[in-house]
């Protein structure tokens, strides 16, 4: 739920020794701050993989992974589509990833599943644009949608990415597409 700006800055200043608090205070509303903000739970996401498996990723790699994993208590892909929405919860969870254990669900490879049914449009193309950012080149992965827009948006906004969608697959109430990130930079 999108808290007001009052809430906000409530749950902001109840960390008020955190350095992560007091950047965001400081750059709230500057050039780039979403940006910014974005990139630091990418790095955030990156330590965490890194503490719990030695594993150096990307940024994108990292975000990637977790946002396959579809960790609840985590959302993560939902944190990254608008992160000023989220400050409070980027905040805390930047903090206590530094003591968090890693979930089994992160201590392997990257899923080849990404769950977007019950994403609305066009937060389901930005999730899959995230995933993709990241994804391994070469390697398929499904992407299960919603019927109506969703089906008929995701696929061009990854093709358009230059992404390769190789099939559509109608399923009992949702779709599966399957797709390739190729070598070429995207």
């Amino acid at each position: 739920m999108l808290k007001n700006a009052d809430e906000r800055n409530k749950n902001l200043t109840s960390f008020s020794t955190s350095p992560i608090v007091r950047w965001i205070k400081t750059n709230r509303g500057t050039e780039g701050f979403t940006e910014s903000l974005r990139k630091l739970l990418m790095y955030a996401c990156v330590e965490w993989i890194r503490r719990g498996t030695s594993a150096l990723f990307s940024p994108e790699e990292a975000i990637s992974k977790i946002v396959c994993c579809g960790l609840t208590e985590f959302p993560v892909g939902e944190w990254s589509e608008n992160p000023e929405n989220f400050m409070d919860e980027i905040a805390d969870f930047c903090e206590k990833v530094k003591s968090l254990p890693l979930p089994v669900a992160l201590q392997g490879e990257i899923p080849s599943l990404l769950d977007l049914r019950g994403v609305k449009c066009p937060l389901n193309s930005v999730r899959s644009r995230i995933v993709m950012s990241g994804y391994p080149a070469d390697r398929v992965l499904k992407i299960w949608l919603d019927d109506g827009s969703p089906i008929e948006n995701v696929p061009g906004s990854l093709i358009a990415d230059g992404h390769k969608v190789l099939s559509r697959e109608k399923k009992d109430n949702y779709w599966e597409i399957s797709v390739v990130k190729t070598n070429s930079k995207v």
